[in-house]
């Protein structure tokens, strides 16, 4: 029967291998199994048993190298099985010996271990224990579970107390309590397989629910980026609309075909404001895009009584042929020039103006652009680059230029360093955006707030 709930006790935890530690066990379990008889003759059967049980627990321990709290549960479990099986098979032996009339304890013996040993091996082949006892190798554990092992105990010691006492009396009388538990643990274990499976399909359910809502977030998220992209697109694409605008009302005004096509009134009409004002020739960076925006951005800066510089340092072709393309050029300088230009609108300096420098600056090539506006909001520098931040959008602003300058950035590791020189005043720029293709790929604020 020890022997037994050992083998039991590997397959309900799932155990299936075959090493040398599993022949030392059944010596050792064989030897305790003898010291055990020979202790029973001077004491008590329940002192004898618990003392078999510690025994067995250590074997079982040391064997299968589980926590001994995890063994002892397993080895009651064990030994309860080992002992039904027995008590089964020796009822099932009772009708031959009747029918028979087998007087022989040996023949009798012989035929309750063959017995034993086909229920054991049939009920440990069953499919719902072919990989053990999930929710005991899962560590499930409920009130039911505890119920359950306290009916084993008992019903371990009740066996114990049988086979150590072979009055008739005793038989009758401890073998109803024995059929009682049974039944009790009969329906406990039923119970609390109905239980573990039905917690097992919650499970399951709570996960394909999981599963639903991340892949809900994932679409959300890839819609938001898709959403987040097609507004860079947009933005990026309006300055260069009105640029091209611009461009197409100048060429316009200056050729013959115009009054041909009887539309030189209307150019002249929605131009006059802005050609009322005279503005100045601009150095040329020779590439066409980059001037044609340069030009649109100080017809900009015009119409807003703003004052524009530009400084080309070197030669401009370097930057688009070997860091970025020419619509990312195109468009860093719109985004923050028209930045600019919104700051100082909102400003009370008396001095409007904005310099722009694109070259070669301080021994590396970049994108400088100064202004004497209003200073960013802290706010704002924090989540620059993170998502759209704007503190303007009445005046235009999306926040969609600082999301495509890191884009830009990023792709070119280039860095980003805004210079906070003083609060506004009468005559002097209040900060600088530099932006360096320095390949560092860094972001930083110097600022003396």
């Amino acid at each position: 029967m020890n022997i037994g709930s050992y083998y039991i006790f590997k397959r309900l935890i799932n155990d299936k291998k075959i090493s040398v530690y599993n022949v030392i066990a059944v010596v050792f379990i064989t030897i305790s199994t003898i010291v055990y008889t020979k202790i029973q003759e001077i004491s008590t059967p329940l002192d004898s048993t618990i003392l078999m049980l510690v025994i067995l627990v250590i074997i079982f321990s040391h064997s299968t190298q589980k926590p001994i709290g995890y063994t002892i549960i397993m080895t009651i479990f064990s030994e309860c099985i080992s002992n039904i099986i027995f008590f089964v098979a020796t009822v099932i032996n009772g009708v031959p010996n009747i029918v028979l009339n087998i007087k022989d304890d040996n023949i009798t013996f012989i035929f309750i271990i063959l017995v034993y040993f086909l229920l054991l091996y049939g009920i440990m082949k069953m499919k719902r224990l072919k990989n053990g006892f999930l929710f005991i190798n899962k560590k499930t554990q409920n009130e039911l579970f505890d119920v359950l092992i306290l009916n084993i105990s008992s019903i371990i010691l009740f066996s114990i107390e049988i086979f150590g006492n072979y009055t008739v009396l005793k038989v009758e009388r401890i073998g109803s309590c024995i059929t009682i538990l049974s039944i009790i643990m009969y329906l406990t274990i039923k119970k609390s397989f109905q239980v573990y499976y039905k917690q097992k399909l919650l499970m399951k359910q709570l996960e394909e629910a999981d599963n639903e809502i991340i892949n809900k977030q994932k679409e959300i998220e890839k819609l938001e980026q898709e959403n987040l992209n097609f507004s860079k697109k947009s933005h990026s694409m309006a300055h260069k609309q009105r640029a091209l605008e611009y461009k197409l009302n100048h060429l316009l005004m200056k050729e013959e075909t115009s009054k041909e096509l009887e539309i030189k009134t209307e150019i002249e009409k929605l131009s006059k404001e802005l050609y009322q004002i005279p503005i100045e020739d601009l150095p040329s960076t020779e590439i066409t895009q980059i001037d044609d925006m340069l030009e649109f951005m100080q017809s900009e800066c015009v119409k807003n009584k703003i004052d524009f510089n530009l400084q080309i340092i070197g030669n401009v072709y370097h930057i688009i042929n070997n860091i970025i393309t020419v619509e990312q050029l195109e468009i860093l300088i719109a985004d923050h020039i028209k930045d600019a230009i919104i700051a100082i609108k909102h400003t009370d300096n008396i001095n409007k103006s904005i310099l722009v420098k694109l070259g070669k600056i301080d021994g590396c090539y970049g994108l400088y652009i100064y202004d004497s506006g209003i200073e960013f909001e802290k706010e704002t520098l924090k989540n620059l680059g993170k998502k759209p931040s704007t503190t303007h959008k009445d005046e235009g602003g999306t926040g969609m230029g600082f999301m495509n300058t890191f884009d830009t950035l990023n792709e070119c590791k280039g860095s980003l360093v805004i210079k906070e020189i003083g609060k506004p005043s009468k005559d002097n720029f209040t900060k600088i955006i530099m932006i360096k293709f320095d390949g560092k790929n860094e972001y930083k604020v110097e600022s003396y707030r």
